[in-house]
C-alpha cells in the first residue's frame, strides 16, 4: 500500500471517529450533572488521543519517508487501541444510558 493512500484510509478513519465522539458527546448532555462528570474525563481522554492520531497521520503524510514501515506499525497499533476505546466508551455510556 502507497503511503498517500494509508493515510488517506487512516484520516478517514479519523473523521469516524469524531462523529463518535461527537455522539457521545451528545448523549452525555443529556445526562444530570453527576452521570455527566463520570464520562467527561473518557470523553476528553479520546478526544487528545483521536487529535493525535490524526497528528501522527498528517506527519507521515508530509514527511512521506522511503521506509514507512516503523511508522505505520505505530500507527497501526495506535489506531486499534483507540477505536477499541472509543467503541468500549461508546457503549457504556449506551448501557448507562438505560441504567439512569
Amino acid at each position: 500500500m502507497e503511503v498517500k493512500d494509508y493515510c488517506k484510509a487512516m484520516l478517514a478513519e479519523v473523521t469516524a471517529w469524531k462523529t463518535k465522539l461527537e455522539a457521545m458527546k451528545k448523549t452525555a448532555d443529556s445526562y444530570g450533572s453527576e452521570q455527566k462528570e463520570k464520562v467527561l474525563p473518557l470523553i476528553g481522554q479520546l478526544e487528545q488521543e483521536v487529535a493525535n492520531a490524526q497528528m501522527r497521520v498528517s506527519q507521515l503524510e508530509t514527511e512521506c519517508p522511503s521506509d514507512w514501515s516503523p511508522m505505520r506499525n505505530e500507527l497501526d497499533e495506535l489506531f486499534g487501541t483507540i477505536g477499541s476505546k472509543l467503541d468500549r466508551g461508546f457503549q457504556e455510556m449506551s448501557s448507562r444510558e438505560v441504567l439512569w
